[in-house]
């Protein structure tokens, strides 16, 4: 059975009465890629900021790589490499720059980076400014910079949003790559549900703050749709 990379257990985030995550039990294996599926509202973005450790949970428990986050908070977390968000670029920088910046900011040792930049197919544009990027570039180099310092996980909030056909495929072919080749598990969102579709092993749909089904591709296969299993887990009801 493949280790398990991500746990927790009662995990819950308030924001004063209200209730983003509410006891969120969930286990995340390695060489794995999970869509985190959920409506606008649902808790995605909070539950990935309390997994990266960019939101601090109200209660429960988060486990990386089998250790208690609280005891080994620092180290852990070098082992996550998340894309939040936006990616955190500087426009008047190089990609190569970008990336070194981001070294400094984390206390990596400095490099040529050429081995993220390899990795996200932007090698021929090491030394081109970041503000002359197309949006599909910038997520590469977004993807990059969470690349650093060798991660065995991934954590990537709607990476594929707003592309053009080939940068969705392009995305698609470098997460699935780094899954297979590099052996990260990835948890990422997306609203572009057949295109998650294509690059998802295993499912997490979230409603209200909850983990409401979890289920493989080949479970999902048995479905009629993604998102007609999606709107039955729920009931067809909107949720703001």
């Amino acid at each position: 059975m493949n280790k398990t990379i991500i746990e927790t257990s009662g995990l819950t985030k308030c924001y004063g009465t209200f209730v983003a995550l509410d006891h969120v039990c969930l286990q995340l294996y390695e060489n794995e890629i999970y869509g985190l599926i959920g409506r606008n509202g649902a808790g995605k973005t909070t539950l990935m900021r309390s997994l990266s450790g960019l939101s601090i949970p109200t209660s429960g428990r988060i486990l990386l790589f089998g250790k208690e986050q609280a005891k080994l908070l620092p180290a852990e977390r070098r082992n996550i490499g998340c894309m939040i968000e936006h990616p955190g670029i500087i426009p008047y920088l190089t990609a190569k720059e970008n990336l070194q910046l981001h070294q400094i900011l984390r206390g990596l040792k400095k490099t040529n980076c050429k081995t993220e930049l390899e990795l996200v197919g932007l090698s021929a544009d090491a030394k081109k400014k970041a503000k002359n990027f197309s949006l599909g570039m910038k997520q590469r180099l977004g993807i990059a910079i969470a690349l650093l310092g060798n991660p065995h996980a991934l954590i990537l909030d709607e990476p594929i949003n707003g592309l053009d056909p080939l940068g969705v495929i392009q995305i698609r072919r470098l997460l699935t790559d780094l899954c297979h080749k590099k052996h990260i598990t990835i948890l990422i969102s997306s609203h572009n549900m057949p295109e998650l579709y294509q690059v998802a092993t295993k499912y997490l749909f979230l409603d209200r703050g909850k983990v409401v089904k979890s289920v493989s591709s080949d479970e999902l296969d048995q479905e009629r749709s993604l998102e007609n299993f999606f709107l039955s887990l729920i009931g067809g009801e909107h949720h703001a």
